[in-house]
């Protein structure tokens, strides 16, 4: 019963795989070569490894295991000032997203967010904020000619 969920992978790339074979090259690049066929080899691993692991949780092979267990024991007002803190650099990037649109808004939501949460050093965070903008600006709009549409302010 535990390789149930393998199989079900290993179905959906196997399925993936046949119907894409016989697209042109170009079609079946993303799909089959690069998430098909390496999703089926996974997933053969995968069912090799719980094939192989006795009932004591331990592989043949005497390996060890992987998994840390670790349990945080926070009190409750840290951890309700973490979850506002979270939701309110989201609804944050949200409406500066709305009101700006995505290619300022994302490079100054970085750039913010490591400044003020990440306390990095003004170089650091004006170097991410540049990447995090020739991502955006370069990768969609310069190269795949992908328009991001503008914010509310600006239309």
């Amino acid at each position: 019963m535990r390789a149930n969920l393998t199989f079900f992978f290993l179905a959906i790339f196997l399925v993936a795989a046949v119907s894409g074979w016989e697209w042109p090259y170009i079609a079946k690049l993303m799909p089959v070569y690069v998430a098909a066929i390496p999703g089926i080899l996974l997933c053969l691993v995968q069912l090799y490894r719980d094939a192989t692991v006795r009932e004591d949780g331990r592989g043949t092979q005497g390996g060890t295991e992987m998994d840390e267990v670790y349990e945080a024991k926070l009190e409750k007002q840290i951890e309700t000032r973490r979850t506002l803190l979270f939701f309110a650099w989201f609804i944050g990037g949200a409406l500066g997203i709305w009101l700006l649109g995505i290619v300022i808004a994302i490079p100054l939501l970085v750039f913010l967010y490591m400044l003020i949460e990440g306390k990095e050093r003004w170089i650091t965070s004006l170097l991410m904020t540049g990447c995090a903008y020739l991502l955006i600006w370069g990768l969609f709009e310069y190269m795949l000619e992908a328009r991001w549409p503008a914010g509310l302010l600006f239309q």
